[in-house]
């Protein structure tokens, strides 16, 4: 049960993107775990040895693909310890990913733990069921105006982004990803049609197999979401390469579903996700009960008995295949502008993926830590364009912890494809969507896809074991002995004098680990209440709580940038220095500690920091024109004050700025295919000032060219 809530939460609090979800649930999860390990370790000796019988009555058993997961996951912990200590780009961010990683290794050894027994392979089946019927209803419920979604449903007029105009996001906020966790679930009740016993089961049960097609190619479909459906693709490609006898069953039962789910994508993409709402459930309602009776009904013809079965099965198929057609012609008429277009974004991620690389080659090995791209693609973007995240979750590990981590996480995936295409392949395309879909898109930086995984890999390599027939002679227990692998930890965990001291060290030992785990995320979760509690309270109030939230977490940069704009710039320089040490290259600590210095007439520091937070983040038309205004004018007062070097110091610094600020414009302007979508331009406002930073230096007035000017 603590497993299931811990999903649903994850699902229903955007995926776990947000770092307050993130800390949150680590915090909660931490603590129920602590709880049960108490419990364990501190109850009585007959609670203690009752528990040994049941779970271990004579040796500790593992399950042989779990230790290998956790490995890779230490591993990649133990690398982000390395970042923390040496010191990262973004302490907050290191931070957060260990506390992720921890949650990870713990949900997985958890899940495995539960998957052992009947009961709980159940419940965890439940689980994953009641995940995806909320998603998916949520998202449908809000297209349909019964449930308020904020960010639910993202509406553009731009023909590159939506064909229709409106992409349905859902819960996760964010159509792609969104996307490829529908296919996911799509997938993973599509492969499990050929094992329904058609002509046995009862008419209920068959059409309960068919019911959650529907919604969820609906949901896919209207996410519109190449990567996603490319993705499912080829894991249903890869799905009827492991089981090609499943092919022909599976044709039959999903085509009418399908095709449905077609027909009510297109009648809700031409109304833009806003359907009339009693018409439009009626065409919901019809649509669906259609699609499960036709499933049923092709699903009958192709299995019925008599002399002309072989035809009956053929007619099935040819029907099915044609139901499946005319689906698929359906969509591409819909969104044929944009799956067969799209050259912009294409080169837009291209783009990134140039700059990131640039990025990773500075520390190929071990990168940078946690939020190596959010901290430094201001600095390093070759064009303005807009992306805080790199949209490909490889590359965002690859910056992260370099080829080591990166090596981890393949080894950690191409193990659980393997293991699941070995001991239950129907359950490997929902694997293969998840991690397919993370290479073109920041999937990995929603918690609950990583979840979702291990989820999937638990009960899919469970279920395989448990369903695996005898083979030479091999008894149940044989079978489930090769499944499991005994540890070194065997003598410990044996009754005895000399063992059971060792066993309660060790446990120790991880209780602390978990202990050091929890209070990590709730000071981190605590820090970020208190900064967003700032917002809504009195001036007093705000003061008090960012520096409460910047002693539970010093490294919190956004605090500290919050607090330092109510200070006096005599208390904001030695706060926003100590932030610095957390987040060097942050680049508005550096633009507040320009400001700081400006606002205290200190001219040369201000240039300096003014000159920094610009290179940290070049392609800012705002801070590029404020920097030369700010300097024009200290220039000015220190020669009304008859301070004439600093004057001269500081007009000087500014024309370095202007002319820099003029020649990336003038770059920028020669380039044919421009990704401009910060909108950086040489504005006239700082255009202007040459004139009188020139006849403050002596120098006259002296034409520049200044292309692409704009107010």
């Amino acid at each position: 049960m603590m497993l299931i809530v811990l999903l649903l939460v994850a699902g229903v609090r955007t995926g776990m993107f947000f770092d307050m979800d993130v800390y949150l649930i680590g915090t909660g999860f931490g603590m129920l775990l602590l709880v049960m390990a108490g419990v364990r370790l501190f109850g009585t000796r007959r609670r203690v040895a009752a528990v040994q019988r049941v779970m271990m009555p004579d040796t500790l058993l593992f399950d042989r693909g779990l230790p290998v997961i956790l490995g890779c996951i230490c591993g990649i912990l133990l690398l982000y310890g390395f970042h923390g200590i040496r010191g990262p780009l973004s302490l907050e961010g290191t931070m957060k990913e260990i506390v992720l990683w921890a949650g990870y290794g713990a949900f997985a050894a958890a899940a495995w733990s539960v998957c052992r027994t009947a009961e709980g392979l159940k419940a965890m089946r439940m689980g994953w069921h009641l995940l995806g019927a909320i998603l998916c209803g949520n998202a449908l419920l809000a297209v349909y105006g019964l449930l308020e979604l904020p960010y639910g449903i993202h509406h553009t007029a731009d023909a590159a982004i939506s064909a229709t105009g409106a992409r349905l996001g859902g819960l996760l906020q964010y159509p792609n990803t969104f996307g490829a966790v529908m296919a996911a679930f799509l997938l993973e009740r599509l492969f499990a049609l050929p094992s329904v016993p058609w002509t046995r089961t009862s008419t209920l049960r068959a059409a309960a197999a068919l019911l959650p097609l529907l919604p969820y190619t609906a949901a896919l479909l209207l996410t519109e979401s190449r990567g996603a459906w490319l993705a499912a693709a080829l894991a249903c490609a890869a799905g009827f390469a492991k089981e090609r006898r499943a092919f022909a069953p599976l044709l039959v039962a999903a085509a009418a579903p399908l095709a449905s789910a077609a027909l009510l994508y297109g009648q809700l993409a031409a109304a833009q996700l806003a359907p009339a709402v009693l018409p439009g459930l009626l065409w919901l309602a019809g649509l669906w009960a259609g699609g499960v009776l036709a499933g049923l009904l092709l699903c009958r013809w192709r299995h019925s008995a008599g002399p002309r079965r072989r035809y009956a099965a053929f007619g099935a198929s040819v029907a099915a295949a044609l139901l499946v057609a005319a689906a698929g012609v359906l969509i591409l008429l819909q969104v044929q502008d944009r799956a067969l277009g799209g050259a912009a974004t294409l080169s837009a991620r291209r783009l990134m993926y140039s700059d990131a690389w640039q990025l990773a080659r500075s520390s190929l090995w071990l990168g940078r830590g946690g939020e190596t791209w959010r901290q430094s693609y201001l600095a390093i973007q070759s064009q303005p364009y807009v992306g805080a995240e790199v949209h490909s979750g490889y590359i965002d590990i690859l910056l992260d912890t370099g080829f080591i981590g990166l090596g981890l996480v393949l080894i950690l995936l191409i193990f659980v494809l393997t293991k699941l295409m070995q001991a239950n392949p129907r359950a490997m395309p929902p694997a293969i969507v998840l991690i397919a879909h993370a290479a073109v898109d920041f999937d990995w930086s929603f918690g609950l896809v990583w979840l979702m995984l291990l989820w999937i890999a638990a009960i899919g390599l469970a279920e395989g074991i448990s369903g695996q027939e005898p083979r030479h002679g091999h008894t149940a227990a044989q079978r489930r002995w090769q499944f499991k692998l005994a540890v070194p930890l065997l003598a410990v965990v044996r009754e005895g004098k000399q063992a059971h001291p060792a066993w309660r060290l060790l446990s120790l030992t991880a209780i602390l680990m978990l202990l050091g785990w929890t209070v990590l995320a709730a000071s981190l979760g605590i820090s970020e209440v208190n900064r967003r509690a700032a917002a809504s309270a009195s001036d007093g109030g705000q003061i008090a709580l960012l520096q409460s939230a910047l002693k539970w977490n010093p490294a919190n940069t956004s605090a500290a940038m919050s607090l330092s704009d109510r200070l006096q710039p005599n208390q904001r320089i030695p706060l926003l220095k100590r932030s610095m040490v957390y987040a060097p290259e942050h680049p508005g600590l550096s633009w507040r500690l320009a400001e700081a210095y400006s606002l205290r007439g200190e001219s040369k520091a201000a240039a300096a920091w003014y000159d920094r937070s610009l290179t940290l983040d070049r392609f800012n038309a705002v801070k590029q024109t404020r920097a030369v205004l700010k300097l024009a004018s200290l220039a000015d007062w220190h020669h009304t004050a008859g301070e004439q070097a600093e004057s001269i110091q500081a007009a000087r610094s500014a024309l370095a700025i202007l002319q820099r600020y003029r020649s990336l414009a003038g770059g920028l302007h020669d380039i044919t295919q421009l990704r401009n979508d910060r909108e950086f331009y040489l504005t006239m406002l700082a255009n202007r000032q040459a004139k009188r930073l020139e006849n403050r230096l002596g120098l006259g007035h002296k034409r520049l060219s200044s292309p692409g000017h704009r107010l």
